[in-house]
């Protein structure tokens, strides 16, 4: 699925690559939809694994969450290229954004002083927004480190992008 679209997978090319027979495909999947599935689900749930052994038992952090969902993708990265990739289809990414909503954003969500349907687009605009950062971090190769953009994730998302043009005019001395 790096060079093609799951549509253009075909059993028989996963049985060739990984050297087995298409009955013992068949003995564990129904298709190569079933596979991607399968692997899809079991990535969610390993990364849901991963952030509850990782983070404190206290109230976590925005950055905190975003951190540990960072460096799991960093060590798992060739499959997340993959699994968010168009080549895939979207079930993985609906995943990744609803587990980042139940973890990230419960600020936005449960903060009783926004109207709801402002809530849901702002939860809709952050969600957004992270994940096409963090996609972008992987398809850079990730030169930055996880907590530095869980860091930069975190700015953007509840200080905005006003927030880096501030700091840049603050060191900049005004021109007279």
């Amino acid at each position: 699925m790096q060079t093609n679209h799951i549509s253009k997978v075909s059993v028989k090319m996963l049985c060739d690559t990984a050297d087995i027979n298409r009955s013992t495909f068949y003995a564990h999947y129904a298709s190569q939809y079933d596979l991607l599935q399968k692997l899809e689900q079991e990535v969610v749930t390993d990364l849901k694994e991963y952030i509850n052994m990782h983070v404190t038992n206290a109230p976590s952090t925005t950055v905190q969450v975003l951190n540990q969902v960072l460096e799991y993708a960093s060590k798992n990265a060739d499959l997340f290229k993959v699994l968010l990739s168009e080549n895939c289809d979207s079930e993985f990414q609906r995943d990744i954004m609803s587990l980042s909503q139940q973890k990230i954003i419960s600020k936005v969500k449960n903060d009783q002083s926004l109207d709801i349907r402002i809530s849901e687009y702002l939860q809709c605009f952050i969600i957004t927004g992270a994940m096409e950062i963090f996609n972008k971090w992987l398809q850079d190769g990730m030169v930055e480190s996880p907590s530095q953009m869980a860091e930069l994730i975190s700015k953007l998302l509840f200080q905005g992008a006003s927030f880096f043009y501030k700091r840049k005019d603050e060191e900049t001395p005004q021109k007279k």
